[in-house]
């Protein structure tokens, strides 16, 4: 007996140290494994729809869907890339023929309201609002700006090769998901001590919201900086390409979104003289933002995923403080698994299942 004890003992520190090994040698590639099955779960659905109508072997209708993606999200993302280069040196050169001198001084200390403003403000700090102190602060942050360019610059030439090799390794896995989803889901839920309906629980929870954040949020921040830019475009402002696309991006946070966008857009507006396009331009993107995320998303996902948008909020800001840009889709995944384990506990180990935390039903994620 106790041999089999000690076997048993010896066993399990074995398969601990060996599941931390084979995490550690995965952690390189975390990210682009963990995008695969974000993006194979969302195109499964697809895969087995060709697979049935074109009647052919899963191989090919995988084949078939990795192209898709391919097509659908690369080819676009280069395209993209080259518009944005060019649209950020266009930028530079606007920003440099119209922030002269002239009209700065013009605004910082001949406006109406603007000076007088400024004076207090910089009396609170104990500066001096004059020409001198300006210039030292635009220097600085010029310098700090730059210094931060050059070093991402430094960065993306030192990551284009390892981002090659990733994107290879997500097309992969991608592909091994497509073809062999049930057979790597089934040994995945093996390995988790946990009842087998609690382990399609959480998994359906983990697909629910990949679909809301890719899909849902993806078709909604298309929807929001296509339109959003066309005001842009009516409104006589530049690099709008540049400025769609971030647009697009920041429609995946909830509450503030393209308002980090638009609003200082609507404030540029505001100070070279056009009142009215400034206004305009901020209801417009206002109602586009709040139709979309008030009356489109939540028809779009429907009930799929149901948590309240501060708290998604907060698990993007703090997801994206710690993983990067990844976190726009850590952040909810993470959130919503740890609310289902909280409702799973209830009902295991508490007399009130009904104590579990449950999102308010009005925000959809």
């Amino acid at each position: 007996m106790a041999n089999i004890k000690h076997a048993n003992t010896v066993f399990i520190l074995m398969y601990i140290l060996l599941l931390f090994l084979m995490g550690y040698l995965a952690w390189p590639f975390v990210t682009p494994i963990i995008f695969a099955g974000i993006i194979a779960g969302t195109f499964y659905p697809l895969m087995l729809k060709i697979q049935q109508k074109l009647k052919i072997s899963r191989k090919w209708s995988a084949i078939i869907v990795c192209l898709i993606i391919v097509i659908a999200m690369i080819l676009p993302s280069i395209y993209l890339v080259m518009r944005l280069s060019s649209e950020a040196l266009s930028l530079y050169k606007f920003l440099k023929e119209n922030f002269t001198e002239v009209k700065i001084a013009d605004f910082l200390f001949k406006s109406h309201f603007f000076p007088d403003v400024m004076k207090e403000l910089f009396s609170l700090v104990d500066l001096e609002y004059n020409v001198p102190t300006i210039q030292k602060i635009i220097l600085g942050g010029a310098k700090n700006v730059s210094s931060s360019l050059f070093n991402l610059m430094n960065q993306w030439i030192s990551n284009i090769f390892m981002f090659i090799i990733q994107f290879l390794i997500m097309l992969v896995v991608i592909y091994e998901m497509l073809q062999k989803g049930p057979k790597i889901k089934r040994f995945i839920l093996d390995l988790l001590p946990m009842k087998d309906e609690e382990e399609e629980l959480v998994l359906e929870k983990i697909n629910q919201m990949n679909f809301v954040t890719l899909v849902g949020n993806g078709t909604g921040g298309l929807i929001q900086g296509i339109l959003a830019g066309f005001g842009f475009w009516i409104a006589g402002l530049e690099s709008i390409m540049l400025w769609t696309t971030a647009m697009v991006f920041l429609a995946f946070i909830p509450l503030v979104g393209m308002s980090i966008i638009y609003v200082p857009a609507c404030i540029y507006l505001l100070v070279i003289g056009k009142t009215g396009s400034a206004i305009i331009l901020l209801i417009y993107c206002s109602a586009i933002s709040v139709t979309v995320e008030n009356i489109f998303k939540p028809r779009f996902v429907g009930n799929r995923v149901q948590i309240n948008s501060v708290l998604v909020f907060l698990s993007i800001i703090g997801a994206l403080s710690v993983f990067g840009i990844p976190g726009i889709f850590y952040g909810p995944l993470i959130v919503s698994v740890f609310l289902t384990f909280v409702n799973l506990y209830h009902q295991k180990f508490t007399d009130n299942p009904a104590e579990a935390i449950i999102p308010d039903r009005d925000n959809t994620a």
